[in-house]
């Protein structure tokens, strides 16, 4: 019986000029020395944000049944909360301490790529450089969330795919399967290139990727966690929840941002890689040449593409965007920005020192600009804290004005994130949660039940650019309906971090 022959990887070894000598690698060391410190300076020691507070809460619980509990209460899966709950116990939940797993696996993510990330060294370099100066790696390096950690399997996906290609064995399909099993258990976004890349993998080898079937047992786990959470999943799609913005064509800009961390000039690679990628595709297909990337490498960037395709495509039907979503996605696509950087030196011999070069004025314009201006994430709940604190706080009304505080809250949760900073600083304090109103305005309602009794503060956090927040009709304005209120505003731009006490 015929069988296929063994898909190949590309070789580019008889590319010149190579890496190994020139302007190039002097260009690549900068990038990932930039990349270092960029990572050490984007916010090690600032506020946790509101989402890091969550993170903060869940790493801080003291048994495991409370920990599943805050599990399944949140959109992520557990496998980075499993890591901060184990961590917690060692290090502490201090601001640092929280941030210091993503600090770490973020710097690790272009030492894999380094070390095994392609059998082409100058791929391998050229990627690795792009993956330290990546926007968005840099952006997520020192969140106390599963962001630099979802970077970091996705890297890990993008070359193991490559070997399972090359080589479907059980072992190379089954360490396949348990990244992408991590992977959707830290962000269940990562299910969608995982899903294409197991498409291509029966397209590509046919029989021998069915007789690595044992392989699945890795993602009964996962299957396992998914059939207790999805319940609480599904309460987040209904419509009345929604707290994103729609999408419109201004927003196709973040897409080359995220590649190369600039607009104009991203948006020119993106197109002179698909005019590129579309002239080799008609060439082999015509027969002309052969095409230059191995079918491995071009369905892990088609799954990538897709991928994004599919998430930002759905942003303009049903407002269910975020940048942060895209990152499952970010490396494999950066793979190909490598493998098409290196194709392109053949034909233009500075086209990876220009690219390198345009992303390290890039870098250096941010670095500068996080060393001038240190991140302080202004909209946090620890500022506020620390000044009702100072203020003497007995009690607190908290309102979380979001469509999500509608959902039901039976743990109170809610409660426990309004007072972790206050509880971490051993401030006792009384929480109250009053139900989100979904009309009206919330001063008056505030002001009522914080004047029941002495030291009780008001702390009420809204975004004004999210859909359905009260505070986006009805702005804060306590001190004019009780003069003996004291009110500060934490927050900056769109978000709003209110606290007032009497």
């Amino acid at each position: 019986m015929a069988t296929l022959p063994l898909p190949q990887l590309s070789d580019s070894s008889q590319l010149r000029p190579t890496l190994s000598s020139g302007l190039l690698p002097i260009l690549i060391g900068l990038a990932l020395l930039l990349g270092l410190l960029g990572r050490l300076f984007s916010g090690l020691y600032a506020p946790l944000w509101f989402d890091e507070t969550f993170t903060a809460e869940i790493a801080s619980q003291t048994n495991l049944h409370d920990w599943v509990r805050w599990c399944l209460s949140e959109l992520g899966g557990p496998v980075h909360y499993g890591l901060l709950f184990l961590w917690e116990k060692v290090a502490g939940n201090s601001n640092v301490a929280l941030r210091l797993p993503s600090l770490a696996v973020s710097i690790a993510a272009p030492l894999l790529i380094l070390w095994r990330g392609h059998p082409d060294r100058d791929v391998r370099l050229l990627w690795a450089a792009i993956t330290a100066l990546s926007f968005i790696g840099v952006d997520s390096a020192t969140q106390a969330r599963y962001y630099a950690l979802l970077y970091l399997l996705a890297t890990a996906q993008a070359i193991l795919f490559l070997r399972m290609i090359e080589r479907p064995t059980l072992r190379a399909t089954m360490l396949w399967t348990g990244i992408s099993a991590l992977m959707v258990l830290t962000h269940y976004y990562a299910a969608i290139i995982c899903g294409f890349q197991g498409i291509a993998f029966l397209a590509l080898c046919r029989a021998r990727a069915l007789r690595t079937w044992p392989a699945l047992i890795a993602l009964v786990p996962m299957a396992a966690w998914m059939l207790f959470h999805l319940p609480f999943l599904a309460s987040f799609a209904s419509t009345d929840v929604v707290w994103n913005e729609g999408l419109n064509a201004d927003d196709l800009w973040l897409l080359p941002c995220v590649l190369t961390g600039l607009a104009w000039p991203g948006a020119f690679v993106i197109v002179a890689m698909m005019a590129s990628v579309t002239t080799d595709a008609v060439a082999a297909l015509r027969r002309r040449a052969p095409f230059p990337y191995s079918p491995g490498e071009a369905a892990l960037v088609a799954g990538a593409i897709l991928s994004i395709a599919l998430v930002m495509g759905a942003g303009f039907v049903v407002p269910s965007f975020n940048l942060r979503y895209l990152i499952p996605y970010v490396p494999a696509l950066l793979l190909g920005l490598a493998l098409w950087t290196r194709r392109m030196m053949r034909i233009v011999p500075l086209a990876g020192p220009l690219l390198i070069t345009t992303m390290l004025g890039s870098g250096m314009s941010q670095l500068a600009d996080i060393i001038q201006h240190p991140p302080h994430n202004s909209f946090n709940l620890e500022d506020p804290s620390a000044w009702l604190a100072d203020k003497g706080v007995k009690r607190m009304v908290m309102l979380w004005d979001n469509p999500t505080a509608a959902l039901p809250d039976p743990d109170g949760h809610l409660a426990a994130i309004g007072s972790f900073f206050l509880r971490r600083a051993h401030v006792p304090v009384d929480i109250v949660v009053p139900l989100w109103p979904r009309s009206g305005d919330p001063n008056r309602l505030l002001v009522d039940m914080a004047s029941r009794k002495p030291g009780t503060a008001i702390l009420w956090i809204y975004d004004t650019a999210v859909p359905g927040a009260r505070g986006r009709e009805h702005p804060w304005r306590i001190p004019s309906i009780d003069p003996a209120w004291e009110c500060r505003d934490f927050g900056k731009g769109t978000g709003t971090v209110l606290a007032c006490i009497r």
